[in-house]
């Protein structure tokens, strides 16, 4: 399999994207006559490619895994398995971490308020919508899972257009739970495996499927084509943003059709530069995105309980907070991660790192 410098170099792009949606770095900033509320709306619309670049990226990179001979459902199983750990393993930690904070808040280990929340944890939900709180975030793991699941099959079975063209037919109608609902409105959330996240992992699956026709493709497109279309992308996405929700009254904002043409564009100047970051320490970084993923709202909820404690929460209406506080949680939850990693790698192959009084042996004579 041919190396796709590129995928890392929009992962970064991607998950800096992500990262400004949670932090909602401008939501209170006042300077002068800028509207923080405002900035803070247009700036995550334009941020909304991020999430479906990455179940584009991760279709793509699975089935350029499976699309082949070898032990294809071993590494199925595999890469199944690695995502169910990584769920389990943060929606533990995020699980303790607020019931530590609800207890903190509430005065006491038991009461009402941990009860309740222990009794919203038990749901059936965990195991398609994740839980809100402070992992609201982990929703992305089961969606990928299930998704991956049902890609992998259909991929099997050859009929990888059929599931593409459903998964498109369910996306539309699930529009009807976002920006939509003026038509329709879905009871339930439909930013989820089946009206979200299964499209555009088909997407990247079917393109993985078809790589050499879809990479001759991009590459027959001019460059200055894309540093024209995917800005207009991005301003029809805000367009089609301000009707759906300021004109339609629609009901949620997580993801948009235009959504649909931008992040194909995205990925089709990803194809073509496929080699571009490579070596550089952006692509280090989104090869490493994962890490900041799980994190990153640990590192905001932690911050905003450590400006509480000190009584400097009016520095969230300041502009230099807005500039700064993305890039401060997006570098500290890398290094946070890479040092929990060096940590476990030490705890369970401790042979590995323990030099007794940093001498080498004693050869024998």
């Amino acid at each position: 399999m041919k190396s796709y410098h590129s995928i890392d170099f929009g992962k970064f792009f991607a998950m800096l994207g992500i990262v400004f949606i949670h932090a909602r770095a401008f939501e209170e900033v006042q300077a002068g006559m800028m509207d923080g509320s405002q900035l803070d709306t247009v700036l995550k619309v334009f941020a909304r490619f991020s999430v479906p670049l990455f179940f584009m990226a991760s279709g793509f990179l699975f089935t350029m895994k499976t699309n082949g001979k070898g032990r294809t459902f071993h590494y199925f199983l595999s890469y199944i398995k690695k995502l169910i750990l990584l769920y389990a393993s943060w929606f533990l930690i995020y699980a303790l971490y607020d019931y530590g904070k609800t207890a903190w808040q509430s005065g006491g280990l038991i009461n009402q308020q941990t009860h309740e929340y222990i009794a919203g944890l038990l749901t059936r939900e965990v195991f398609v919508y994740g839980v809100s709180n402070t992992q609201y975030h982990l929703w992305f793991l089961p969606a990928l899972i299930w998704a991956t699941v049902i890609v992998y099959f259909f991929q099997r079975m050859r009929t990888a257009g059929l599931l593409l063209a459903a998964s498109f037919f369910l996306h539309l109608l699930g529009l009807t739970g976002q920006g939509y609902s003026h038509f329709y409105e879905m009871s339930f959330n439909t930013r989820d495996p089946f009206f979200f996240g299964l499209f555009y992992v088909s997407l990247g699956s079917f393109i993985g499927l078809n790589h050499q026709k879809f990479e001759k493709l991009a590459s027959r497109i001019n460059g200055s084509v894309y540093t024209v279309v995917i800005p207009a992308l991005f301003f029809l996405q805000l367009l089609e943003r301000t009707w759906t929700m300021e004109q339609l009254d629609g009901s949620k904002e997580e993801y948009f059709f235009i959504t649909i043409p931008l992040s194909l564009t995205i990925f089709a100047a990803l194809l073509k530069y496929r080699n571009i970051g490579e070596g550089t320490l952006i692509n280090k970084i989104g090869r490493n995105t994962i890490g900041i993923f799980v994190i990153h709202p640990l590192v905001i909820s932690l911050s905003h309980l450590v400006l509480a404690a000190l009584g400097l929460e009016w520095w969230k209406q300041h502009i230099l907070y807005g500039v700064m506080f993305v890039p401060f949680v997006y570098v500290s939850s890398y290094f946070l991660y890479q040092l929990l990693q060096s940590g476990k790698y030490q705890f369970f192959h401790p042979e590995k790192w323990i030099q007794w009084e940093g001498k080498p042996p004693l050869k024998k004579s």
